[in-house]
């Protein structure tokens, strides 16, 4: 049995949810980031906003630990709480320093009267459809409007993967400050640690699902290509500065300890890259 369920989230949920999961996840485990905030649960503790990574980092927690938690699509919910995501880069915050601790409070205390795992992800996915309902509806070019920019800017970065800053700028009609300024509030970086972040997502996707005729894994230069970097030598640059590892060292010590692509947003759209035999 997997210790981490991936599921889609409502339909009513898309434009803002990536997934929701369950997981038992005893021992060691190695994330990467992927430019997501998560909400999740844990029986060991409180209810957490997990804001987006920068570099990958592990984790082990006790035996008999539960989780369940939503995934936010980048850039989602700065706009639903009204927070820059460059606040919470790299950290790891109890919601009630968010929203307050009695709001909390109560939502803990629905969570953990429910019967099963399943049905307390439902309760965190109530808890993010009254977000939605409650979240401003002014369509205006600005930080706290609708995740529209957003998703432009990730088509664009999937469309083109090696797009530098001033390139992408240009696209949006936008000074090369305010894009970055834009994009610390929805993503928590500046849109080169985006694009870096996406493209070593798209490596992964590919390192995991695309094999040769014998089964094996393709080689990392072809792996590379494909994955949107100009070479071999840039992906492990940022595999470097993202992992702190070379490639091959860190897909070893990756895919034992963290589920396969059958999560559905590393099968989404964004990653969802094809490569010529």
């Amino acid at each position: 049995m997997a210790w981490y369920i991936p599921v889609d989230s409502p339909h009513a949920l898309d434009r803002v949810l990536a997934c929701s999961w369950t997981a038992l996840p005893t021992g060691r485990h190695l994330l990467v980031p992927d430019a997501c905030i998560e909400l999740l649960w844990l029986s060991t503790g409180p209810i957490l906003v997990c804001g987006p990574e920068m570099t990958a980092w592990d984790f082990e927690l006790p035996e008999g630990t539960s989780a369940v938690g939503v995934r936010f699509r980048p850039g989602a919910l700065p706009h639903l709480l009204s927070i820059p995501a460059s606040s919470i880069r790299d950290i790891r915050i109890p919601l009630g320093r968010i929203i307050g601790e009695d709001a909390e409070d109560k939502l803990r205390i629905r969570i953990e009267a429910s019967t099963d795992l399943d049905a307390r992800r439902r309760v965190l996915e109530s808890f993010t459809a009254q977000l939605v309902a409650a979240a401003p509806n002014d369509a205006a070019p600005n930080e706290s409007a609708p995740n529209d920019f957003a998703d432009r800017v990730l088509d664009q970065l999937a469309s083109t993967p090696r797009a530098n800053a001033a390139q992408l700028a240009d696209q949006f009609g936008l000074m090369a400050r305010q894009l970055h300024r834009r994009c610390l509030f929805s993503f928590g970086y500046g849109p080169s640690t985006l694009a870096r972040i996406l493209r070593f997502q798209r490596f992964l996707a590919l390192a995991e699902t695309v094999r040769d005729a014998a089964g094996r894994r393709r080689g990392l230069a072809l792996l590379a290509i494909h994955a949107g970097y100009s070479d071999q030598a840039h992906l492990a640059r940022d595999c470097r500065a993202i992992t702190g590892q070379t490639p091959t060292r860190f897909l070893v010590d990756y895919f034992p300890t963290f589920p396969d692509m059958s999560d559905p947003y590393k099968t989404s759209d964004s990653f969802a890259i094809t490569m010529s035999a």
